[in-house]
């Protein structure tokens, strides 16, 4: 069920992830995602962990990301890739802010949907507003 913000507010999501909201309805989802939204936005994550690399050593956040992403984006606690796509969904426009962002031992996909061009400064804004701790 989800949870109305009313006020906007701190989320703590879970493996050290925290997202900041402005007023919002937020939930975690059966398939184990979370998502977030407003009237004209949406945002949806996934986390992953390990353990660590097969040695015992911890994973770096380059690492999580994978060889084939180029850290684009940091924040509190994380580095990232992120890119903006341009669709179509069931004839409508929208444009998804696709942000893969790694911390040690974990990788969160955070992808906020918005449907003006102009609110891609939201969108951006809405992913800095993530911070991990371990």
């Amino acid at each position: 069920m989800a949870t109305l913000l009313e006020n906007g507010g701190t989320v703590d999501l879970w493996g050290g992830w925290v997202v900041r909201l402005p007023p919002a309805y937020h939930e975690r989802n059966d398939n184990g995602s979370w998502s977030a939204w407003g009237a004209d936005w949406a945002v949806d994550v996934h986390i992953m962990e390990l353990g660590g690399q097969a040695n015992g050593q911890p994973a770096s956040p380059e690492e999580m990301l994978g060889k084939e992403r180029t850290v684009n984006v940091s924040g509190n606690g994380w580095v990232g890739s992120r890119e903006v796509l341009h669709e179509a969904d069931n004839g409508r426009e929208v444009y998804r802010l696709a942000a893969n962002l790694a911390a040690t031992n974990t990788v969160m996909s955070f992808w906020v949907s918005y449907f003006e061009a102009h609110r891609k400064p939201f969108a951006e804004e809405l992913m800095l507003n993530v911070a991990h701790s371990d």
